[in-house]
């Protein structure tokens, strides 16, 4: 099976986070003999996190054996990632208002490859009652 891995639980590792950071990594040990990936949307949101520095972001996804299909897309992602690192830069500026609808993409791009981790459980269930979900947190 192929597990589409949400934005938060990259994030709850990456930012070695208190409440969630072992379980993300217990739930990414469990599931390393399938094949986990993350939408492209993904990739753009993390941008914040590697400071736009995609390089670095890809040297992450790798040590953490994550792939990324572009669908042949990459250099519109690319630039996307850039554009949202941008805006999240002018957000904590308080320039710009709440974020974009990146779940529901997610949502939609898990949908087509299989199975969703994610620890936000409940805002995929109301838009994808079918889709097969691993929250880490409940492990």
């Amino acid at each position: 099976m192929t597990w589409v891995v949400d934005t938060c639980v990259l994030l709850d590792l990456v930012c070695n986070d208190q409440a969630f950071a072992e379980c993300a990594s217990r739930a990414l040990q469990v599931k390393m003999d399938d094949v986990l990936t993350i939408a492209p949307l993904t990739y753009v949101e993390l941008a914040p996190q590697f400071l736009g520095d995609a390089t670095r972001q890809d040297e992450f996804l790798r040590s953490l054996w994550i792939e990324c299909d572009f669908d042949g897309n990459k250099d519109a992602v690319l630039a996307a990632h850039k554009a949202w690192y941008e805006h999240i830069t002018r957000k904590r500026a308080g320039q710009v208002a709440k974020r974009p609808i990146a779940d529901i993409m997610i949502g939609a791009y898990a949908m087509q490859k299989g199975g969703l981790i994610t620890r936000n459980e409940d805002d995929f269930r109301v838009l994808y009652p079918n889709l097969t979900i691993f929250n880490p947190a409940k492990q």
